[in-house]
């Protein structure tokens, strides 16, 4: 081989003969007597800084005042929503505000959030925990669609009150915006 590209490679001593016999081969986790572990390169991870926009900044506020909220929320519930149930929750609300709701078979069919079992489950739990409602159909009884129940308007207005306390506090550190 000619190429400085190439790859070396070594070959079993003459005979057949190497550090581990094919007969017994060695054990899973452990190395053949007088064999170091290879010694991994440092590596430098270069420190990459978040921007400092107003908008980055606006938008870290608000996933702090979140937090801080769900926190509080967990304390005193008993079963927070996880964040597969809040992006429900979410895709729900969304609809339901643009006048279209959503109905079960429709947010079932949300592949990107789970199976339709896993995501019937979901919206049981959001029932049960009062975050969704059902509302039947005029002329179909069958249809069912999915609206907020008490405590997803709260959650939707608390979450509201931090994005504005964000976007105020947004404001204030940058008058011109």
């Amino acid at each position: 081989m000619n190429s400085e590209n190439s790859l070396e490679t070594t070959q079993a001593p003459p005979g057949g003969d190497s550090a581990v016999s094919p007969k017994q081969p060695a054990k899973r986790g452990r190395r053949p007597k007088g064999v170091e572990p290879p010694v991994a390169p440092e590596v430098v991870i270069p420190k990459v800084l978040p921007p400092s926009t107003p908008y980055f900044n606006a938008y870290m506020r608000f996933l702090a005042a979140s937090a801080q909220a769900s926190k509080k929320n967990s304390k005193a519930a008993e079963e927070p929503l996880d964040p597969n149930e809040k992006a429900l929750l979410e895709l729900v609300a969304l609809r339901w505000a643009a006048g279209t709701p959503m109905t079960v078979r429709q947010a079932i069919a949300l592949a990107h959030l789970g199976s339709p079992a896993t995501l019937h489950k979901r919206l049981m739990r959001l029932r049960t925990k009062g975050y969704l409602q059902l509302q039947n159909v005029s002329g179909d009884k069958r249809v069912k669609q999915l609206v907020a129940g008490p405590t997803g308007l709260n959650f939707i207005e608390e979450q509201g009150r931090h994005l504005m306390s964000a976007r105020n506090a947004t404001k204030k550190a940058n008058p011109g915006m």
